[in-house]
C-alpha cells in the first residue's frame, strides 16, 4: 500500500514538472517573438541603404569638339604649294622650294605659300576659328591678318589683296577673312596666301599640321 502512494507521488511530481518545462518554452516563444518584432519595427539608421536606385536622367552625349586645321582655301579648287616651309632635314627639293629670293639675297620660308595652279585670285578662310587679333599692311608681305585660337596657336594670313575682317571679331573656321594677292618679298609665288601656324609662338610647319587638332601640335 506504501509502494503505491509512492509511485502515485513520484507520477503527480514528473507530470508538474513535465506542465512546468513546457510552460517555460511557452514563454520563452512568446517573449522572442515580442523582441523580435520590436526590432522589425526599429527603421534602420542607414537610410541611404533602404532607399531604392533610380535611374539618373540620361546625360547627353559629349562630342569631341576639337577643330581640325584646315587649309587657308577651299581644299576642292586646283591648287598647289609654291613655298615650303624651310625644314633642316627636309628634302633638297623641299628646302630649294623654301628659299625666298629678294633682291640679290635669300631667306628662308618660315611658312608656306599656297596658290591655285592657274595663277587667279581665291579666298581665303579662316583656318580655325578664333579673334582677329591684328589686321595691318606690310610693306614686303602686303596685307596680313593675324586670328588667336585656344591652347595658344595663331595663325596668318598674308599677301591679301583684300581684307574682309576687322580686329576683335570672331570668326569661325571656314570663314572668308580675304583675297588673295601678290607680295613685294616673293613676287615668283604669285597670286598667293603665305600662311603661318604658331604655337607658344613657335613656328611650325603648316602642311605637317593640317588635318591635326591643335592639343596635338
Amino acid at each position: 500500500m506504501k509502494n503505491w502512494i509512492k509511485k502515485i507521488n513520484e507520477n503527480k511530481f514528473q507530470f508538474f514538472f513535465f506542465l512546468g518545462i513546457l510552460a517555460f518554452l511557452f514563454i520563452s516563444l512568446i517573449v522572442i517573438g515580442i523582441v523580435g518584432d520590436n526590432q522589425t519595427d526599429t527603421p534602420n539608421d542607414d537610410t541611404t541603404q533602404n532607399t531604392p536606385n533610380t535611374p539618373d536622367e540620361e546625360e547627353p552625349t559629349i562630342t569631341d569638339t576639337v577643330e581640325l586645321i584646315t587649309l587657308p582655301l577651299d581644299s576642292k579648287k586646283d591648287y598647289s604649294v609654291v613655298r615650303k616651309f624651310y625644314e633642316r632635314d627636309g628634302s633638297k627639293e623641299d628646302q630649294e622650294l623654301s628659299l625666298i629670293k629678294y633682291g640679290s639675297s635669300y631667306r628662308t620660308s618660315v611658312g608656306t605659300s599656297y596658290a591655285l595652279k592657274d595663277n587667279s585670285s581665291f579666298d581665303v578662310l579662316a583656318s580655325l576659328s578664333g579673334t582677329v587679333v591684328e589686321v595691318k599692311d606690310n610693306p614686303l608681305y602686303g596685307n596680313y591678318v593675324v586670328i588667336e585660337h585656344d591652347d595658344n596657336v595663331k595663325t596668318c594670313y598674308y599677301g591679301l589683296s583684300e581684307v574682309v575682317v576687322a580686329e576683335g571679331v570672331k570668326v569661325n573656321q571656314g570663314d572668308k577673312i580675304g583675297v588673295s594677292g601678290t607680295t613685294e618679298i616673293d613676287k615668283e609665288a604669285g597670286n598667293h596666301v603665305y600662311f603661318q601656324v604658331f604655337k607658344n609662338n613657335k613656328n611650325l610647319n603648316p602642311e605637317k599640321t593640317i588635318g591635326k587638332k591643335i592639343t596635338d601640335l
